[in-house]
């Protein structure tokens, strides 16, 4: 695994609280994750919540360790204010040692809301903010909290520096190195289902699942759109027998769905009702741009890297423009000699 503390900029244990969040699928609820470290930043617990029902991930930290005064507790999410099926954390945390918390991010829920991080410091405890960090984590928690019902849509493409995503001379389908590699599988673990389009599944054969310790063992929604052709959609629907196919036809193969006119209105009603809340989009640009004419991608994930290729496959200027004009960058990353862009 490349070195994490390249991956969005994080102090290593909260990136290591990132990791422990994706462990477990906790819907409704958001996946958080917690480490505690001593004075010496060495990690004496770690923790997780584990759904519904289960103790959320600081109370998993106080009933396996004793806290000190000079531990720094880091959460992915801000300690619940309220009391439910799991007790107040910000109350359970006052009860220990712990002097001083790191958070990723205001929990949007209203009845937390902020409240638990004043009465942390109104008694006294250092709390740190790390924006951004639940957002990447739970990427659809703050539109449930809101009352929106609407899918998080992610895009993500791989350029050269000459703005090239596919290399006709190189028989390799990766542009990027490894690190973005590696931060691309610990995007996937943050969605419900990925897709691409035909020509990514015919040009590149990729398999859509994660292949990060120690989060291999997620298993998300894999969607193909394969369009309107009805050549060869048997052969490769019993090849990929674990991807579901999108077409506007019907087929007696079970992971051949059809969606009849392949619009993102009729794309958008299938996921909802597959119950799907946030979708990675990998596909090139054919796929990109019918996402793009319906200007609903809440966030864009652009990885550069710093090659050039004579002979290739441009990505579109519409995707270009959009990105330019209609998203905002919010951060860029150096990946060694790849840097990442990140829009919303």
């Amino acid at each position: 695994m490349a070195d994490p503390s390249h991956f969005l900029e994080y102090p290593n244990s909260m990136y290591l609280a990132v990791i422990e969040a994706l462990k477990a699928e906790t819907f409704p609820n958001p996946k958080v994750g917690a480490v505690l470290l001593n004075k010496n930043n060495k990690v004496k617990a770690i923790g997780h919540h584990k759904g519904k029902g289960t103790n959320h991930a600081e109370i998993e930290i106080i009933n396996n360790t004793s806290i000190e005064s000079t531990d720094t507790l880091y959460v992915t999410l801000e300690p619940c204010f309220h009391t439910d099926s799991s007790p107040s954390c910000a109350d359970e945390l006052l009860k220990t040692e712990i002097q001083n918390v790191v958070i990723g991010d205001i929990d949007s829920d209203k009845r937390t809301s902020g409240k638990s991080i004043e009465k942390l410091k109104n008694n006294g405890l250092n709390v740190t903010l790390i924006e951004g960090v639940n957002n990447f984590v739970n990427p659809n928690y703050n539109k449930k909290n809101y009352g929106d019902n609407s899918i998080t849509y992610i895009g993500k493409i791989a350029t050269s520096d000459d703005n090239k995503i596919f290399d006709y001379s190189n028989s390799s389908k990766y542009i990027t190195n490894s690190e973005s590699l590696d931060f691309t599988h610990l995007l996937r673990s943050t969605v419900d289902a990925i897709l691409i389009g035909k020509n990514t599944l015919i040009t590149d054969n990729p398999q859509l699942n994660i292949r990060l310790n120690p989060l291999s063992h997620i298993d998300i929604y894999k969607y193909v759109l394969w369009g309107n052709d009805r050549n060869d959609i048997e052969k490769y629907a019993k090849k990929h027998s674990e991807k579901l196919f999108l077409t506007s036809f019907d087929n007696k193969l079970s992971n051949v769905v059809n969606i009849n006119n392949l619009t993102f209105e009729n794309l958008d009603s299938h996921m909802k009702n597959q119950n799907i809340n946030s979708l990675l989009v990998e596909g090139g640009n054919y796929v990109h741009k019918l996402f793009i004419s319906s200007q609903i991608y809440d966030y864009f994930y652009k990885f550069v890297s710093e090659n050039t290729i004579i002979e290739g496959l441009s990505i579109d200027k519409h995707i270009l423009e959009y990105l330019m004009n209609d998203m905002i960058q919010i951060k860029e990353i150096q990946l060694k000699d790849n840097s990442l862009h990140i829009y919303n």
